[in-house]
């Protein structure tokens, strides 16, 4: 029987469900079952968060640290986001009136996007992207702009298409570096190109940093760090990838105060601040666990290395090699199997592996192309690729 009652805000209209979740969640009662799963479809490293981390919270909750935070954070979680920016991304910004510490880097594009985007606004997004900005953007009434990148070239960004998706109407640029679900690194040359699209336009620019300490051919730029784009930039960034500490909501969104300030405000009237016991993890980690997190970043660079030793010899297959990140974003000949969606449920239910559909990140031209995510142990990942190589094969 329907409920005359659970009718949901038109703003709904546009917003799927998580084709991530739905595979994440399949996988889990397939698992409860007792069934081997090959993980492949969740992004978040499979390493422990740093003991640093979980020290400084323990003693947070035992010095009583468990009322409200202020707003944009407490002030040494400020202060070690700001000084980590400062050393990582030669970026430098006040901890006092520039940075939010948010629930994890989703809530940074979230607020951002809420802040500064409405009915009549678009948002330039390139795709494959995460499909969290499309949803965020129409959330705030906004119209999202998609950029198809190529294939055949890594997905690098396109700067003359790019160029043909900014109009008047355009009030923000979204880009990701590393990208998620590619792997793509943004160069120099590309973010210089960026800022000369930008020029002589109010548009902003969504930095989504969140995987910037995970590259390895290439060094990581962000975009904030340009005279010229750090005025229009909002950074986002987190504890989630380069930490492992996807399950402590923590992410940081920083910009110059005059873009802070409305996004604080809106803020203020949804998650009001972060976990206060957990910034003092989140400062302790920023501080004294970036060794743990450039060990992850060798592993997982091996792991990258054997994934792509094992898929380079998979027939009408195509995928390049990412710069950064942990994915790898595998494209197929239609006639090598079906489409995305189905493929992927066909791997989860009769080979035990569970991928996410190129649909999720690309509606109109993912409909042959996987995302395998190689944040998992090396036996799990060439036994979970040989499984997409037969899959594929057949």
């Amino acid at each position: 029987m329907s409920n005359a009652f659970a009718r949901p805000a038109d703003r709904l209209a546009a917003i799927k469900p998580s084709p991530i979740r739905a595979i994440f969640d399949r996988a889990a009662r397939l698992e409860a079952e007792g069934r081997k799963i090959y993980h492949f479809e969740i992004g978040r490293p499979d390493f422990d968060s740093p003991a640093v981390a979980k020290q400084a919270t323990i003693a947070a909750l035992e010095a009583g640290k468990v009322h409200y935070a202020p707003n944009a954070g407490t002030a040494d979680l400020r202060a070690a986001i700001s000084e980590y920016l400062a050393d990582k991304r030669a970026v430098r910004y006040c901890p006092d009136g520039e940075i939010i510490a948010t629930v994890g880097a989703n809530e940074a594009v979230f607020l951002a996007m809420m802040a500064f985007c409405g009915p009549g606004d678009e948002v330039v997004i390139p795709v494959p992207a995460w499909a969290h900005y499309q949803s965020c953007v129409r959330l705030a009434g906004a119209e999202p702009v998609e950029v198809p990148l190529n294939a055949a070239d890594g997905h690098r960004l396109d700067h003359a298409a790019l160029a043909a998706a900014i109009t008047e109407r355009t009030r923000m640029v979204v880009l990701c570096t590393p990208n998620n679900p590619t792997g793509t690194v943004a160069s120099k040359s590309d973010v210089d190109a960026v800022a000369e699209l930008l020029r002589g336009t109010d548009a902003l620019l969504l930095s989504d940093e969140i995987y910037a300490d995970l590259t390895y051919d290439t060094d990581h730029v962000s975009p904030a760090a340009l005279d010229e784009l750090h005025p229009r930039t909002l950074s986002v960034g987190g504890f989630a990838k380069a930490f492992a500490m996807d399950g402590w909501r923590l992410g940081w969104l920083a910009g110059p105060a005059e873009l802070i300030a409305p996004a604080l405000r809106v803020r203020q009237y949804t998650t009001v601040c972060s976990t206060t016991f957990t910034q003092d993890g989140g400062a302790a980690a920023l501080r004294s666990a970036r060794e743990d997190s450039e060990s992850m970043r060798r592993s997982f660079e091996q792991r990258r290395n054997a994934a792509l030793d094992i898929l380079r010899g998979t027939e009408r297959v195509r995928v390049a090699s990412p710069d950064g990140a942990f994915y790898l974003y595998l494209s197929y000949d239609p006639a090598t199997a079906e489409p995305a969606e189905e493929l992927a449920l066909r791997l989860l239910e009769e080979h035990g592996v569970a991928v996410v559909p190129g649909t999720a990140f690309d509606p109109a031209g993912g409909t042959h192309s996987l995302r395998i995510s190689y944040a998992c142990p090396l036996p799990d990942l060439t036994e979970g690729l040989r499984r997409i190589r037969t899959a594929l094969g057949r």
